[in-house]
C-alpha cells in the first residue's frame, strides 16, 4: 500500500508542478481524475488499520512520534502549503467554475453566468481547478505514504513511553 501512496503522490507532485505553470494536465490527459479515486484506495486501509493500531486517543500524536522526524517536517509543510494552496484556489475561482455552454467559455457560479471568458483564461481556470484538488492529492498520498513506508510503532512507544495500544 505504501508503494501505491509514493506513486500516487509522485504523479499528483507532476499533476500539482504543471497546474501551477497553468497547463490543465486533465485536458490532454483526462485519467489524471483516477487520482481521486485513489486517495481511498489508500486512505480507507490507512485509516482502519492507523485507528486499530493507534487507537482513537491521541491518535496523531503517536503516528507523529512513530516517524522519522524529516517526514513530520516535511508532513507539517505540506498542511501548511495544502492550506495556503486551498485558500488561493478559492481566491483565484472568483466564485463559479469554468465551463463550455454554447461553444463558448464561461464562468459559472450554479448554473448561472458570471461572465464569458478566453480561450486563455479558460485554460487558466481549469489549471487552477486542477491545482486545487491536486494540492489535496499530496496531502492524503502523503499522510498515507509516511504510515504505510515509515511508521513504527515500537519507536513511538519508546519516544513517547505509552503502552503498546495493538495488544
Amino acid at each position: 500500500m505504501g508503494a501505491v501512496a509514493l506513486i500516487g503522490f509522485v504523479i499528483s507532485l507532476v499533476v500539482h508542478i504543471t497546474a501551477l505553470f497553468g497547463v490543465d494536465l486533465a485536458a490532454l490527459i483526462p485519467a489524471i481524475w483516477v487520482l481521486h479515486v485513489g486517495i481511498f484506495v489508500v486512505f480507507i486501509p490507512f485509516l482502519f488499520l492507523s485507528r486499530k493500531e493507534l487507537g482513537r486517543e491521541r491518535a496523531l500524536s503517536l503516528l507523529r512520534k512513530g516517524l522519522p522526524s524529516w517526514v513530520v517536517v516535511v508532513g507539517t509543510m505540506l498542511v501548511i502549503y495544502t492550506i495556503a494552496n486551498f485558500l488561493l484556489f478559492m481566491l483565484h475561482t472568483e466564485g463559479g467554475n469554468p465551463a463550455v455552454q454554447d461553444g463558448r467559455y464561461v464562468l459559472l457560479n450554479h448554473g448561472k453566468l458570471i461572465r464569458h471568458l478566453t480561450a486563455s483564461e479558460f485554460t487558466a481556470f481549469k489549471a487552477n481547478e486542477l491545482r486545487g484538488f491536486s494540492g489535496h492529492w499530496l496531502l492524503f498520498y502523503f499522510v498515507c505514504g509516511a504510515y504505510f513506508l515509515f511508521w513504527k510503532s515500537g519507536r513511538a512507544e519508546k519516544i513517547n513511553g505509552y503502552p503498546d495500544v495493538a495488544s
